[in-house]
């Protein structure tokens, strides 16, 4: 990574070399001096514009403010306008807080095109500094390799609902437990949702260890996932923990399909508060 320190102190040395206050500086580039005071204590780096103006301004290249040779010359490759020609994954990460989103998807580019792997940790350090949608780019790139749902989950901040949707089919893997779940669904479309819920499902999971997803999914999915569970099995012991994310008329359908297969009304206590029991009955009355 840049040193944004020695490069601010390098600022520094040479504006005063070069005979100019700060505002002096700040007017020369069209910025205010509140920018250049931040750069010299070390709090931000110039944008990748403003490099070739503080070159030409000191007297000195790039390479000289910068101080490290290789990712100055891909700066400054950048900065003229060229793709750099040696560029490598790592350098990426120090780019990205000074250069723009296209100068920045053109370089991301030139290292896929090169074949330079990526690594997840090179990702992260990157993504907080671009948009949805060069993001959702990488999200899509690295799903192409598998991406895992504790992944998705670090990178789903930083990119859209569609994004993670056009991906979920990947996500289900051996190693996906329901803490990742739970925590990325809040980042998903609800019809998402409910399809990874039945590739959990398919995979032998109990329905009760999803219950802390269902207030994300559609009430109507929530309550036909029930209904088939409690169809199966006639065990409506945690029912109640389903309750609150189904409508009246689909708990009473669920109870009353309980009750005819020979289920006890007592086990049903706990959720009379979320049914109607006036259908209730006239459904056993009915039947």
């Amino acid at each position: 990574m840049f040193d944004i320190n020695k490069i601010g102190k390098k600022i520094s040395v040479l504006r005063k070399q070069s005979g100019l206050t700060q505002m002096e500086l700040a007017d020369r580039l069209g910025i205010s001096f509140q920018a250049v005071s931040n750069w010299e204590r070390g709090n931000t780096m110039p944008d990748i514009s403003k490099l070739p103006e503080l070159a030409e301004i000191f007297g000195v290249s790039i390479e000289t403010i910068l101080g490290d040779g290789h990712k100055a010359k891909v700066v400054q490759d950048i900065a003229e306008g060229q793709t750099p020609a040696d560029i490598k994954a790592e350098d990426l990460a120090d780019i990205a807080p000074i250069v723009s989103n296209e100068q920045f998807k053109q370089a991301y580019e030139q290292v896929e095109t090169d074949g330079d792997g990526m690594d997840f940790g090179t990702i992260m350090s990157i993504v907080p500094f671009l948009d949805e949608d060069v993001v959702g780019d990488f999200v899509k790139n690295y799903a192409k390799h598998g991406l895992t749902m504790s992944q998705a989950h670090s990178l789903a901040p930083f990119c859209g609902e569609d994004i993670l949707d056009e991906v979920a089919d990947g996500l289900i893997t051996d190693g996906a437990s329901i803490n990742d779940l739970s925590s990325l669904v809040p980042f998903l479309g609800e019809r998402t949702i409910s399809k990874i819920v039945k590739q959990y499902l398919n995979k032998g999971i109990c329905i009760y260890d999803l219950v802390c997803v269902a207030p994300f999914m559609d009430e109507d999915d929530v309550a036909e996932m029930v209904s088939q569970y409690v169809a199966e099995t006639n065990d409506v012991t945690r029912l109640k923990e389903f309750a609150p994310f189904m409508d009246e008329d689909n708990i009473t359908d669920i109870a009353a399909g309980y009750v005819k297969r020979g289920g006890k009304i007592n086990d049903l206590m706990p959720v009379a508060p979320f049914m109607d029991m006036n259908a209730l009955f006239k459904h056993i009355c009915k039947n």
